[in-house]
């Protein structure tokens, strides 16, 4: 069955409050107990004073004498009397001595009578003197007896107490044994099942979708629990489409970017990816001071080869170009269409010679590998210019500036060259 944290306090707390309410109920009944053996031990000790004072006025006065007055022994009697039939409730124990006290005292008052009507004036004296200390020895009976109830009303008083306090001891023993076990249980109901939605809320962030499973039931977090779960059902549901929406819009935009990127025609970068490539390059360069060379490359005759051969022939002049450059250049290397029948190549890291040995393998690839045309090979060559970074380059622009001079000096010098800016060498194949 759950129980909810309010039930739980609930029950703690009832059970606390009739732990202490039959708490205090035993207080009253052991004060009232008390009250009652307080009032028997006071009864004992009057009974043992009036005893003792009647018994002081035996022993001081002659009771023999023929002007005895007998006044104050009968007052003192009365009053004896008055208190024995006043006694509180006793114990069945306490009332056998009573009735003991009582049956003695009438042998007192009986035996006070006979020697008070002066029938024993002339009696021997050793009687006298026997009848005195019997009735002497009556009185003493009669104190050792309220002695005797005193006693007794203590060790009962003495015995509540004890019971009391074992008791009082016992009820606060156990309303805290409720109180710390409570405690503790909520607790642990608290911060166990804290940890776990919390724990399911981490997870939740991290796209982990997963149920609560609480380990100490409780209405108040079955209830988080179960709209936790409702609500992760639908999260996930709405996150595996968003996933897959996801998907498919990096997918689209990573198609869209490469085709921003890409040449339609010749599949390679076009001149946006270049410029992009080729100012990142520029900056690194000119943070790093490391040396960058770029290829512009020109096909040779390229409108008479449109002429003679048509222009899907010249499509696929170009597509063998861009195919010859890419596995002739390296990894990092980087090749773009830069328009029409211009092709540029950027060569990070490399300086003149690189960049010469690079064009020229290009070369000698394009005159190893012709393009068939109605069962004849046709050999296409480029015009290469290379130029590198130097203090008057201001921006990528202006490098490619400077290698299209060069590429159009090796066109004057009768194309098929390879011609270097700012240099006098001049390269040919």
């Amino acid at each position: 069955m759950k129980i909810s944290l309010q039930q739980h306090i609930y029950f703690f707390t009832l059970s606390t409050g009739l732990l202490f309410t039959v708490l205090v109920g035993s207080v009253l009944w052991s004060t009232q107990v008390v009250e009652v053996a307080l009032e028997r031990e006071n009864y004992a000790n009057k009974v043992e004073n009036h005893t003792n004072i009647l018994k002081q006025l035996l022993i001081n006065e002659d009771i023999y004498a023929s002007d005895y007055n007998t006044d104050n022994w009968l007052v003192l009697d009365r009053k004896f009397n008055d208190l024995l039939r006043r006694n509180p409730s006793l114990t069945p124990e306490q009332q056998t001595i009573q009735n003991s006290i009582e049956s003695q005292n009438k042998n007192v008052q009986r035996l006070f009578n006979t020697i008070n009507k002066n029938q024993l004036k002339n009696a021997d004296e050793r009687i006298k003197k026997h009848l005195k200390t019997r009735l002497i020895t009556q009185l003493e009976a009669i104190r050792s007896d309220t002695i005797q109830l005193s006693s007794i009303v203590q060790k009962d008083i003495a015995n509540v107490i004890k019971q009391q306090i074992i008791f009082i001891l016992s009820i606060l023993a156990l309303s805290l044994f409720i109180l710390v076990y409570g405690a503790v249980k909520l607790v642990k109901i608290f911060s166990t099942s804290l940890n776990e939605v919390k724990t399911a809320f981490e997870k939740n962030r991290s796209g982990n979708f997963q149920k609560i499973q609480l380990s100490n039931q409780s209405e108040e977090f079955n209830g988080i629990a179960n709209a936790f779960n409702n609500m992760n059902k639908e999260l996930s549901e709405t996150t595996i489409s968003l996933e897959s929406m996801t998907k498919i819009v990096a997918e689209r935009t990573q198609v869209l970017e490469q085709l921003s990127n890409t040449d339609p025609l010749t599949k390679v970068a076009n001149r946006r990816a270049l410029f992009e490539r080729g100012n990142d390059e520029f900056s690194r360069v000119q943070r790093s001071k490391n040396p960058l060379a770029v290829i512009l490359l020109d096909c040779d005759l390229f409108k008479n080869i449109n002429d003679q051969f048509g222009h899907l022939f010249g499509d696929e002049v170009l597509k063998n170009i861009c195919k010859v450059c890419t596995e002739e250049i390296r990894s990092i290397d980087f090749f773009a269409r830069y328009g029409g029948e211009e092709f540029i190549i950027i060569l990070p890291d490399s300086g003149v010679n690189a960049a010469v040995e690079t064009a020229h393998r290009i070369q000698h690839a394009l005159a190893d590998h012709g393009i068939a045309y109605e069962g004849k090979n046709v050999f296409v060559t480029v015009s290469i210019g290379i130029s590198t970074v130097n203090d008057q380059h201001i921006d990528f622009e202006n490098l490619i500036k400077d290698a299209d001079l060069a590429m159009y000096q090796a066109k004057e010098n009768g194309r098929n060259r390879i011609e270097v800016f700012g240099d006098n060498i001049v390269y040919e194949w």
